[in-house]
């Protein structure tokens, strides 16, 4: 952003392309890290969910 507004660097055009990109890339990696992030929560959540009933179950003293 500060590259595209001129804050950063001479505010030509190579700068305000390369702020584009730079804002691009950016944009990608935040569009991908929440679905990425679901995925691995969700993978976590199934593999120790029975563990985590049964601990809970015997702190509980319900057998």
């Amino acid at each position: 952003m500060c590259l595209c507004m001129g804050v950063l660097g001479s505010g030509t055009a190579v700068f305000m392309a390369l702020g584009i990109a730079v804002g691009i890339v950016g944009f990608v990696g935040a569009s991908v890290n929440y679905p990425l992030y679901k995925r691995i929560l969700q993978s976590g959540k199934d593999k120790y969910a029975g563990d985590i009933i049964r601990l809970a179950s015997e702190i509980a003293g319900e057998e």
